[in-house]
């Protein structure tokens, strides 16, 4: 798909917007109308860096990124290699700047999505309908991971790619591209995904093709999903932060330019950068906010 089609949907959002919202505007408050301007262009401040890192020698087929929190280390997830790889940064977040630090050897197979707790005790693999939960006996060391658990979500999901959590470890959100939805479960004790329970599925099948990402930014009033096919990011704005039952499609970013297959999405903690990862080429590319803005 074109970005000219990209726009048309983003305009038949727009047409879609409440009534109430243009009598209001039209009745001389122009708060709402530059608010909506100004959400839509959050992801329009972006602009591709020119750096990226090579992971082909550690993964094949890469997935997900996820990082450490003050931006030292990044890990990925490879499919094709069935393992989880960590790559230290000589300057934080500065995706040129890494070199292979650790991998290990994860269970099951078809690993797609990836989260760490903010501790570096905790981490999660996806493997489309399933997550498997790891506990680690060092913080960000991977290689100290014990046997992982497999919780089943192929009640609802059919084939998803990624997870996200909100920072209180209590809400569970996955995409999924064959259904073309995101689900939201609430977990009955925060971080154990064994306790989730279905909450609510946003329903993205008019906008997405084949999503394969996703992440929550601005305090939980932004999602960004990755979309292989549409070669774009697609930003939703939340009325409710981490409810997407609130949430409105609102614009996209195009990375054709970088890759016709993203199949990760990250961002950095202060959301200046955000990262894509790219199964043929087997990269990581980072962009920016602009130095223009």
């Amino acid at each position: 798909m074109s970005l000219n089609s990209i726009s048309l949907k983003v305009l038949s959002i727009w047409l879609a917007i409440p009534l109430g919202i243009f009598i209001t505007s039209c009745g001389g408050d122009s708060e709402i109308v530059e608010k909506i301007s100004r959400e839509s262009q959050l992801l329009a401040a972006f602009e591709y860096s020119g750096d990226w890192l090579d992971i082909s020698s550690e993964t094949s087929n890469a997935r997900a990124t996820y990082w450490k929190n003050d931006g030292t280390v990044v890990f990925v997830v490879g499919r094709g290699t069935d393992n989880v790889v960590g790559y230290r940064l000589e300057e934080p977040w500065q995706i040129q700047s890494g070199n292979l630090w650790m991998e290990m050897e994860l269970e099951g197979s078809n690993q797609h999505g990836l989260y760490l707790r903010d501790d570096g005790m905790k981490m999660w693999v996806f493997d489309r309908t399933g997550i498997w939960t790891y506990l680690l006996e060092e913080p960000w060391n991977i290689t100290t991971i014990g046997e992982g658990v497999l919780t089943d979500f192929s009640d609802y999901i059919e084939r998803g790619h990624d997870i996200d959590f909100t920072p209180d470890g209590r809400r569970l959100f996955v995409d999924d591209r064959n259904i073309g939805a995101v689900f939201q479960f609430d977990l009955g004790s925060a971080w154990e995904v064994t306790t989730a329970e279905f909450n609510y599925k946003l329903d993205i099948s008019d906008i997405q093709q084949e999503v394969r990402g996703i992440e929550f930014i601005e305090e939980g009033g932004v999602m960004v999903l990755m979309d292989t096919r549409l070669q774009a990011l697609l930003q939703f704005q939340l009325s409710k932060p981490w409810n997407i039952s609130t949430a409105n499609f609102v614009g996209s970013f195009d990375v054709s330019s970088q890759t016709s297959q993203g199949r990760g999405l990250s961002f950095s903690a202060d959301e200046r950068y955000f990262y894509v990862t790219c199964r043929d080429d087997s990269r990581i590319f980072q962009y920016q906010v602009s130095m223009e803005e």
